[in-house]
This record gives structure tokens, C-alpha cells and sequence, in this order.
């Protein structure tokens, strides 16, 4: 079963639908994404060891079209002819985008205007981001030989360098002039997303290759469902998995009296230390840096703790999942975020055996026109 507000929407419509991949639902009706959404959730569940159905799925709609805030794009010109886009259908080669009606926008407007600037390379990956107060980024992922010949010659980065911020390679250096010459400085963190505190939006400082989810508007979907599991289990002591810059963090952080959070990623937990210093949460707050995934879960305390957020990569827990074995004071409510049906249905399976049992699903649609989806699920200690 699925509950919620549901419009069954008209398709969405996009020049290139016909040839890239970026969307490969585009041509399904509303009302079969959802379906065929929820009944993926229910394969992945039952693949996953469970013996109980899953049961009612809530369905959280985001209306369709200008979602994105950020796109990461390839690069490609050997066959003769620039490109900037995504692969077509088949993976042959790359759909040249022109635009995007995924795109909000300001980021539509910046993609535009961004396929002006020829870079003298075979291939890459791009991404670009728009802030929520309008700066634009760009984030150039290109060979080593490919990025010393753009420094040396200066002209295309010095075009992109006046109309954007440009980090550079995957340490996601700055790039910046000094002494005369291009060169790329320390990360620098900007206010480049948000998230919500009382339904006020509140800066989280990160670079332009940090990973957020994909906008603004999706992401005031995901934390208001998020939220309302926090709500209700009305915690004092909580800990986060997976606190990256901080969505969830600020947000746990302003009703809760102590946060614990682990993230594996340091500069985004440098972001996330100037996010909460900024909204006096800090105190409230202590940040643990490591693989948690990892042989650092051995040294975990998990008592004692009202509330568990866990949003893990596509990997899911592993080994985080180990100190609760060990603990015999779990904490009683554990919400759980995931874009991977996969791995949450067999971490849930481990949770059953703990003495959890899953309280409320829902299905977040921040990808529509695409078979992916995030799931907000809560578990209860029986």
C-alpha cells in the first residue's frame, strides 16, 4: 500500500528525452513511477531475508521539473565535436545539453552559459552548482597533464575563473592566482547549500565537489519527513551516521540536548564545525572523524542514546552497526535514511535481529522521471 498527497502530474516535458539517459523514465505517467517505485522497495525488501511484507509505503511527491541545484556533466571531444552531457541510451556517446527542464533555473542559466568556455582536452567530468543566494561554481575533474596545460596557458581558466568559483581535481583545490601564475590553493568552504531549522533556511558551508543532496527544494521535502520521525521520538541524547556537512546535524542539533556525529569525509565535518558555530549549536555537538563503516566501530559507545540517524552510502552500515550488538541500553528509536534499497533492506534484516521493528517507510520522490528514490524509514526497540 502507499498513502499521501499524490497528483498524478503530466510528463515532463524535454527535447532530449528521446536520447538521454539521464531520465529513463521520462515517458511513464506519475501514477506508474510511483508503482513501479514502491514495488521495487518491496523486491529489495523480500530479496533482503525479510519473512514480514513491508507493508503500508508513504509517498512523498516533489513536483516535477527544476530540482536539481547542482549536475555533474562529461566532457568529450574526441570524436571531433565538443560535447557537454550525458550519455544517451545506449552509452555509445554523450547527449550534448543545450539545457535541462531538471534544472532549476539559475543552475539552467549557468549550464547555458558555461558551454561557452572551450577546454582544449579530450575528456572530463564537470559539475556545476549554483549557491541559494545565486554564485555560480564549477568543479573540473580532468587528467593531471590536462590540468597543467590549462594553468599554463591561462586563457580558459582565467574566463571561467572571473565568472565562477572554480575548484579543481579531486582534492577540489581553489584555483587562485599567485605570484602571477594560476595555481590551486586549499579547499575553500563557501555557504554553497542549506538546510532547515524551524522551516528557516540556515548556510552549510562545503565546496562546490562536496556531495549535498541535489537541491534546494527536494532537500526542504526530505528534512521536513526526516524531522517529523525526530518529532515523535522526542530524543534528549542522539547520534548521527553519515552527518556529511551537517542536513541533518543543525537541524537534530536545535531539539536535542546532545549530538553525536560521525562522518568519515574531514572537510566536510570542517564545514559542518562552521555551520554550527554560526548557530550557536556547536556546544550541543561533538564531531568524530573517521571510518565508522570500519575497524573505528570497534571503539563505539552506543548507550545510553534516545535516537540513531543513520543516512550511510549505497554500502550501507557494515560494520557501524556492530557496538549495537554489543549494547545491551540500544537507544530506542533509530531513523534511517538511504537511496539504496538494497543495502537498507539488509541492514533493516540486522536491526530485526537487534530488536527492531520497522515503524513507518516512506518514499521520498526526489528523483522523479528516474527509477531512483530516497527512503525515510523508522525502527522502534520491541
Amino acid at each position: 500500500m502507499t498513502s499521501g498527497n499524490f497528483d498524478n502530474s503530466s510528463l515532463l516535458a524535454c527535447s532530449y528525452g528521446s536520447a538521454c539517459a539521464g531520465c529513463d523514465w521520462l515517458f511513464k505517467p506519475a501514477s506508474e513511477q510511483r508503482e513501479l517505485k514502491v514495488e521495487a522497495l518491496n523486491r529489495a525488501w523480500r530479496e533482503g531475508g525479510q519473512s514480514a511484507d513491508l507493508g503500508e509505503v508513504r509517498w512523498v511527491e516533489i513536483a516535477a521539473g527544476g530540482l536539481r541545484d547542482r549536475v555533474d556533466l562529461m566532457f568529450d571531444r574526441r570524436s571531433g565535436t565538443k560535447k557537454l552531457g550525458l550519455f544517451d541510451r545506449f552509452r555509445t556517446g554523450l547527449v550534448d545539453l543545450q539545457g535541462c527542464p531538471q534544472l532549476s533555473p539559475a543552475l539552467e542559466a549557468w549550464l547555458r552559459d558555461f558551454r561557452r568556455f572551450d577546454f582544449p582536452i579530450s575528456r572530463g567530468s564537470i559539475r556545476l552548482r549554483v549557491s541559494p543566494s545565486g554564485q555560480r561554481g564549477a568543479w573540473l575533474d580532468f587528467a593531471n597533464e590536462d590540468i597543467k596545460a590549462l594553468l599554463d596557458s591561462r586563457e580558459t581558466l582565467d574566463s571561467l575563473r572571473a565568472t565562477a568559483i572554480v575548484e579543481i581535481g579531486q582534492k577540489r583545490k581553489r584555483l587562485i592566482e599567485r605570484d602571477g601564475a594560476l595555481k590551486l590553493g586549499d579547499p575553500v568552504l563557501e555557504p554553497w547549500f542549506e538546510t532547515y531549522v524551524d522551516d528557516l533556511a540556515v548556510p552549510l558551508y562545503c565546496t562546490v565537489g562536496s556531495f549535498t543532496q541535489p537541491g534546494f527544494r527536494a532537500n526542504r521535502a526530505l528534512i521536513t519527513e526526516v524531522m517529523s520521525l525526530v518529532h515523535r521520538a522526542k530524543p534528549k541524547r542522539a547520534a548521527e551516521f553519515g552527518s556529511g556537512i551537517g542536513n541533518f546535524t543543525l537541524p537534530l542539533a536545535s531539539i536535542c540536548e546532545s549530538v553525536d556525529a560521525y562522518e568519515v569525509d574531514s572537510l566536510a565535518l570542517e564545514g559542518l564545525s562552521r555551520s554550527l558555530a554560526e548557530r550557536s549549536l556547536a556546544s550541543r555537538v561533538r564531531i568524530h572523524d573517521g571510518n565508522f563503516q570500519g575497524a573505528k566501530a570497534e571503539a563505539l559507545d552506543m548507550s545510553g542514546l534516545d535516537l540513531l540517524l543513520v543516512d550511510p552510502p549505497r554500502s550501507g552500515l557494515m560494520k557501524f552497526l556492530d557496538p549495537l550488538e554489543m549494547t545491551q541500553d540500544r537507544p530506542k528509536s533509530l531513523i534511517y535514511v538511504s537511496c539504496f534499497a538494497e543495502s537498507f533492506s539488509r541492514d533493516a534484516l540486522r536491526l530485526s535481529t537487534l530488536g527492531y521493528r520497522l515503524d513507518r517507510i516512506s518514499i521520498v520522490d526526489q528523483f522523479p522521471q528516474s527509477r531512483h528514490f530516497e527512503i525515510v524509514s523508522s525502527f522502534v526497540r520491541y
